[in-house]
């Protein structure tokens, strides 16, 4: 099997501060966690698109079988190659390779021989755990992936125990298969905020960005399982928190009861709100729901009409007022407008 690799090296996690090769430390560009991991699903997302199975564990790294694409894209692996740097854009490296490792080896800017500094991202240990390794191996003069190879296994497993014997099946193409992600559509809405948006405002900003999640097109009526609200703060950085909803929901008044809560985590002002869906349930029309009385069959037409109108028309076809700060002299704070809820 022929694996790609996939590196962004604005975000992937340094190889080792102050050593050559692999991606490059300091992440200038995004060096906010909850950027980079946006931008990585981001990535991930875009090669997806291509009919990539993507398994992706590290911030700025995608690996991804070429053999069930070559069919789709021209009949070899440099044609799923270019397509999917045609949808990745600029700025990524890409590397081929029969493992993991090879693969990114393939990917990254590495010198030859491939210095063993090459396993501080690909073991599964803690860091400190990866680098004493690595420390000891050099302290022996052991520098290289090629001599490392050359060790036997009793003598890996004597001196460096199961991290070392980790390392050694790494080095000799003895990986597991890949493990991707299963694939999602990808639904998300952010709104910016004016300055000095706080308490009452920023709940009615929530609940504005509730309704549009909900409006969205490509959310096809289906219901919600989870939900990742964040921000991007005032004065510079981000946060997010995750939430998950018990039972598949498509109520704005559910969503924003479980959501407004968690506002009161913001570590400081924030100068955007953003709302991405976490997981897709079934269809809201296949939930079973208790009629009170006669108001149900007239709630279920009204639902109807507004996905009828919307189908035809579009997510902004139908849309109510939002009050929003009364006492506000600016007259475009008094009031918003919002995408009608779908009953």
């Amino acid at each position: 099997m022929e694996i790609a690799c996939v590196i962004d090296n604005r975000l992937a996690t340094p190889s080792r501060p102050g050593h050559a090769g692999g991606p490059r430390p300091g992440r200038a560009d995004l060096d906010d966690p909850v950027a980079v991991a946006e931008a990585t699903a981001a990535m991930v997302g875009k090669l997806e698109s291509i009919g990539a199975a993507v398994e992706s564990e590290r911030p700025g790294e995608a690996f991804f079988g070429l053999d069930g694409l070559r069919g789709l894209h021209g009949g070899s692996a440099s044609g799923v190659l270019a397509a999917a740097r045609e949808a990745l854009g600029e700025g990524r490296r890409i590397g081929t390779g029969s493992t993991r490792l090879r693969a990114f080896l393939a990917a990254g800017d590495w010198p030859r021989p491939v210095p063993v500094t090459a396993f501080r991202t690909r073991l599964e240990a803690p860091p400190r755990e990866a680098d004493d390794l690595i420390d000891a191996l050099e302290r022996l003069g052991i520098d290289t992936l090629a001599a490392f190879a050359r060790l036997s296994a009793d003598q890996v497993a004597d001196r460096f125990g199961p991290l070392g014997l980790q390392a050694m099946r790494l080095c000799r193409g003895e990986e597991e298969p890949l493990r991707p992600r299963p694939p999602h559509e990808e639904l998300s809405e952010e709104i910016e905020l004016p300055e000095g948006t706080a308490g009452l405002q920023l709940d009615r900003a929530l609940e504005l960005l509730v309704d549009r999640l909900l409006a969205a097109p490509r959310r096809r009526g289906r219901t919600l399982l989870g939900l990742r609200l964040g921000a991007r703060l005032a004065a510079g950085g981000s946060w997010s928190v995750e939430q998950g909803l018990g039972r598949p929901s498509a109520s704005p008044r559910v969503l924003c009861n479980v959501l407004i809560p968690r506002l009161e985590g913001l570590p400081g002002p924030a100068s955007a709100l953003r709302l991405r869906a976490l997981g897709l349930g079934p269809p809201a029309r296949d939930q079973i729901e208790l009629a009170v009385g006669g108001a149900e069959p007239r709630r279920r037409r009204l639902g109807a009409a507004v996905r009828e109108v919307r189908a035809a028309q579009g997510a902004g076809a139908l849309l109510r007022i939002l009050p929003v700060d009364a006492a506000s002299r600016v007259p475009e704070r008094w009031a918003m407008l919002t995408p009608y809820p779908e009953l």
